[in-house]
């Protein structure tokens, strides 16, 4: 089934708790970096904020900056702790 990116936006909405729609939608514009990291985390791991928090997959690019980290629950760390090293090197080079 060949789906154009309106039809799999639609799909993907449908498919996730509705509470996770707005974030979904901002990521969506590209302009919020967090938004996309969230979505994406979320989405991985079944739209279950906990499962997030406790992945342990050390080799995913997001790992570091996935949220629910700060363990409120909500997703609203910000924080690229370690990320990126001097100058916007990144870590190890």
């Amino acid at each position: 089934m060949n789906m154009n990116r309106d039809e799999q936006i639609a799909e993907r909405l449908r498919q996730m708790p509705p509470k996770y729609g707005p974030t979904y939608r901002r990521a969506l514009k590209g302009k919020s970096l967090r938004a996309c990291v969230n979505s994406q985390c979320l989405e991985c791991c079944g739209w279950q904020s906990a499962e997030v928090a406790r992945c342990t997959d050390l080799g995913c690019p997001l790992y570091a900056v996935r949220p629910y980290q700060d363990g409120s629950g909500t997703g609203q760390d910000g924080q690229f702790r370690d990320a990126e090293g001097p100058k916007g090197q990144e870590v190890g080079q």
